[in-house]
């Protein structure tokens, strides 16, 4: 559950060791600017000036674009700041995985630090701390970790800082400066930051990045909308207690021969004798993967959280020589894990999370000599859901928690649930012409050529749908509100037309909410291509309408 730690100050505040720490204008502070390009450089200042007026701001970049490279350069300038004028300042690093604070550490290179995990000693005399939140916030480690004087605060992934581990960190160090690095900052359940963050800076987006050769161009080829999965996607309403879909519930629906067979299709199709790596449900899921790839002569592995890190650094290598062509992974290649070379992705794992997604699709788009593009395979339609990877993404407006009056792929609300779709144990039938997946962006001299298709995902259209409250209403482009978030439910605005829910029926209104259909329908889905289901009861059949709302054959 959230809460504003900053309520809590006042009745903690003397139970907390008495701050000293510096007081300066840190948009004065010297930065050493080797090693970083002109954007890192540029974030690094932005951070400086916000600081000399505020305590906490989160810092935004997408996934390979150098986020760690630019927080330990802060820490290299901090550092010596305090070595200078206040020497019993320290400066912690915090993150919730062991791959970030191994990258941390890595990063800092020569500058001594200690780190605060699990099964390692700890020296706390070191100026620079890199922990991990579940060590440092331990009851062991509590009551001595107050004591310390940590001015500065680094939060690694830090679209996780409003987990109550890290809000801790507002009561224990109210003064300190902090900073949150994250290259989504956006959450499931679409509430912001700001109870701990007073500001946000924000990079360049991911289509300069690719435009200038920071980030690779990539293809990507999605399952259609109105493919069999999707739908059986789209049909899913049990979720687990972080609001994404259960996984128990995604592997009785989709770890079968014939979805398992569609895999290795596109795989072979697209992407065969590339290096890459595929996202998997779970453990078993995995293994029936790698089983079915190896089975056809690829050189596959599997790795998840039980592998040993030695293990796991043996079969990493083995890909980087090209022993390995694909490796299979759950949970794994997500966060601040580094692969190698890698030339695909492929998605097989439903998800609700934006933030899962960019991570997972952001492996794909680190640079490498040996590769002028990337291949994205999504076999699970997360496309359909988000967008391509440079599909226009307001941050500021999810790091304030407002719902954002702007396209739906933004942040996945336009998915329903299908209620037409019948899902049973009995399984599809995959050999259908609507299976087949489609290019809709690819990477043409440098630069990605979108179709119509996924121009859907990156134009901001007249009037969007927009949620407030669990509640769906209509703004204009300019993020006026034209209908207020009363209704059920909504589908994009199509030709004048908006497709709504009310007490639980189907009707279509105006784009200024004059009703053109009265709410009477059992269901009205959204208009794909100009054409929308329509079914009268829960027993009738389903039949089709076009845009100027006239029935069709």
């Amino acid at each position: 559950m959230d809460y504003n730690p900053r309520e809590y100050l006042e009745q903690e505040i003397e139970q907390v060791i008495p701050y000293n720490g510096p007081s300066m204008k840190f948009s004065h502070i010297v930065s050493n600017d080797e090693g970083l390009r002109e954007y890192q450089s540029e974030m690094k200042r932005e951070v400086y000036k916000l600081w000399d007026n505020v305590d906490n701001v989160m810092l935004q970049m997408p996934t390979g674009t150098g986020k760690t490279i630019v927080f330990t350069s802060i820490v290299r300038d901090i550092l010596k700041w305090c070595c200078l004028n206040s020497p019993d300042s320290k400066i912690l690093i915090l993150a919730h995985r062991k791959e970030l604070i191994e990258q941390a550490s890595k990063k800092l290179d020569k500058i001594p630090h200690g780190i605060i995990q699990s099964g390692k000693p700890m020296d706390l005399s070191r100026c620079v701390q890199v922990a991990s939140v579940q060590t440092f916030m331990s009851k062991k480690n509590y009551e001595v970790m107050r004591q310390e004087r940590f001015d500065f605060i680094i939060i690694d992934e830090a679209h996780h800082s409003m987990a109550p581990g890290y809000q801790k960190l507002w009561i224990m160090y109210p003064n300190s400066k902090k900073l949150g690095v994250t290259a989504t900052p956006w959450r499931m359940n679409h509430s912001g930051f700001t109870s701990l963050y007073d500001e946000i800076v924000l990079s360049k987006s991911i289509e300069w990045f690719v435009n200038n050769g920071y980030l690779s161009s990539y293809d990507y080829i999605s399952i259609k909308r109105n493919s069999n999965i999707q739908r059986q996607i789209n049909n899913i309403n049990r979720y687990g207690i972080d609001g994404d879909y259960l996984e128990s519930e995604l592997s009785n629906l989709f770890d079968r021969d014939k979805i398992r067979a569609e895999l290795y299709k596109s795989y072979k199709q697209f992407a065969y004798g590339k290096k890459g790596i595929i996202y998997a449900i779970d453990r078993k899921h995995a293994a029936n993967i790698c089983s079915l790839y190896s089975m056809k002569g690829v050189k596959a592995c599997m790795i998840d959280g039980t592998t040993s890190a030695h293990e796991r650094e043996n079969l990493i290598n083995s890909f980087r020589l090209g022993e390995i062509e694909v490796i299979v992974n759950v949970n794994i290649f997500s966060e601040g894990f580094d692969c190698p070379d890698i030339e695909f992705i492929q998605l097989a794992r439903p998800t609700k999370s934006l933030s899962l997604y960019l991570q997972q699709v952001g492996r794909a788009l680190r640079v490498s000599d040996n590769k002028k593009s990337s291949i994205i395979l999504d076999n699970v339609g997360l496309y359909n859901r988000f967008g391509t990877p440079m599909a226009n993404r307001y941050w500021y407006h999810h790091f304030l928690g407002t719902t954002a009056c702007s396209d739906d792929y933004n942040d996945g609300t336009s998915i329903k649930r299908d209620i037409l779709f019948d899902v049973s144990e009995k399984e599809t039938d995959y050999s259908e012409g609507d299976e087949n997946m489609v290019v809709v962006e690819h990477a043409e001299e440098g630069k990605q050529i979108r179709d119509d298709m996924s121009n859907i995902a990156v134009t901001l259209a007249d009037y969007n749908i927009f949620r407030k409250n669990g509640l769906y209403g209509v703004c204009d482009k300019n993020n006026r509100t034209i209908i207020p978030p009363i209704y059920e439910d909504m589908h994009p605005y199509c030709n004048g037309y908006i497709p709504y829910k009310q007490n639980g029926k189907w009707g279509i209104m105006l784009k200024n909410g004059i009703v053109k259909v009265k709410p009477k329908y059992y269901y009205i889905g959204p208009f794909i291509e100009g054409i929308a289901e329509v079914q009268n009861t829960m027993e009738s059949p389903i039949y089709h309408i076009n845009d100027k709302l006239e029935k069709i054959e």
